[in-house]
């Protein structure tokens, strides 16, 4: 995530440049109010100046914000015997500002009493170079009640800055957030289209394609009468898989179907397998739970996956589908006596894209799965699910 990065002493520089000003007027009117000096009110006029300038630009002095107040404190001292007349509105205005700007630059109250003692003592020594030292009692009074007053709106000021920050902080990184969330939202829509068209185009025109090649297989031996019926078979194979594909498409899927019968459907699906290929499988079933339709659907699309994936790769003669329930977890179990293939190097098996799906779709329902293969042995495929929890309820 990005840093946001805001510069609280930016929001308020105007104020604060409003508030020298008003200071400049002050001790231009208390200098000149019985002799007007116009040499002098231009020196201080440039002094003023040079003063604003360094503010403006205070943020050169983040690494040594100590050499600013430094500075800035001479220039006070400076202009205050320019305008020997005037200086204690200067003092009176000037020093509280600095303090404030303090409270804005450390945050940190011993810091702050650092910079008022520095002030102080070099208001109490302009006082005494100027007016004496009986002077003091008079003016520290009157300076302590505008530091005291400057501090507390201030430290309130301040704090009302920060709240602010930290809220736009937050709305931005919510923001943030939010374009995360819809890209990831994004992200996975386009993986359960894919998940949904792998399940129904691919794996139905890879039936259609068994289905021809067996009707080639029968054509070649004059077996005429059973190629028509498996021509049959792939016609109403290839209409279900153009009404599915239509479904996905037009995202019309809906859970109206709630009693659908599990057992049946795995059924209908083993049976169809079992006419376009030359593979004996076994089934056994034993579930009692009744499973959420999205969960059924996904067994069912996982099955077929696999019995894809073993008549086009596998080269199996026998196959045992074992679907069972124990503890409230679905176990199924696929194996095959087909060629087998090495585990480890299973991104560069030929087919591995429908394994990727099997798995995707096993994690979908919270489910685990484990696939063990030995070369010219075969493959088993083991996966459990929650029989009543996963991720799915009634309504998805």
């Amino acid at each position: 995530m990005n840093k946001i990065e805001i510069d609280e002493n930016d929001i308020f520089k105007m104020p604060t440049i409003v508030c020298i000003i008003l200071i400049y007027i002050a001790t231009l009117f208390l200098q000149n109010i019985r002799k007007p000096s116009l040499f002098a009110s231009m020196i201080f006029t440039v002094v003023i100046i040079s003063y604003l300038i360094i503010y403006l630009f205070c943020n050169t002095f983040k690494a040594r914000y100590s050499v600013y107040f430094v500075i800035q404190g001479i220039i006070i001292f400076g202009a205050a015997f320019i305008m020997q007349k005037g200086y204690y509105a200067l003092f009176m205005g000037m020093i509280p500002v600095l303090i404030s700007q303090g409270i804005g630059f450390y945050y940190d109250k011993f810091k702050v009493i650092f910079i008022f003692l520095f002030l102080y003592a070099v208001f109490c020594g302009t006082v005494v170079i100027i007016d004496g030292a009986n002077q003091l009692a008079q003016t520290i009074p009157f300076l302590l009640i505008a530091v005291i007053a400057v501090v507390a709106y201030s430290s309130i000021f301040f704090k009302q800055v920060k709240l602010r920050i930290h809220t736009q902080k937050i709305l931005k990184e919510l923001e943030l957030a939010y374009d995360r969330v819809e890209e990831l939202t994004l992200t996975n829509e386009r993986q359960r289209m894919a998940r949904d068209l792998h399940d129904t185009l691919s794996q139905g025109l890879a039936g259609v394609i068994m289905q021809l090649e067996a009707v080639n297989a029968n054509l070649n031996k004059n077996n005429t009468a059973r190629a028509q019926e498996i021509v049959k078979n792939a016609m109403v194979h290839a209409r279900k898989t153009l009404a599915d594909s239509r479904l996905v498409i037009d995202d019309l899927r809906n859970e109206d179907n709630l009693e659908i019968d599990f057992v049946n459907l795995i059924e209908d699906e083993v049976a169809k397998f079992k006419n376009i290929s030359n593979i004996f499988v076994n089934l056994d079933i034993n579930i009692k739970s009744k499973l959420y339709t999205k969960v059924i659907e996904y067994i069912l699309y996982i099955v077929r996956e696999c019995l894809n994936n073993i008549a086009r790769h596998a080269k199996a003669k026998n196959v045992q589908i074992d679907i069972t329930e124990k503890d409230r977890q679905i176990n199924i179990n696929v194996i095959d006596d087909g060629v087998g293939f090495d585990v480890r190097s299973l991104d560069k098996v030929y087919g591995h894209y429908g394994i990727l799906g099997i798995t995707e779709r096993v994690r979908a329902i919270q489910g685990k799965i484990k696939i063990k293969s030995e070369k010219k042995v075969g493959t088993q495929i083991n996966i459990i699910i929650p029989a009543e929890k996963g991720i799915f309820n009634g309504n998805e």
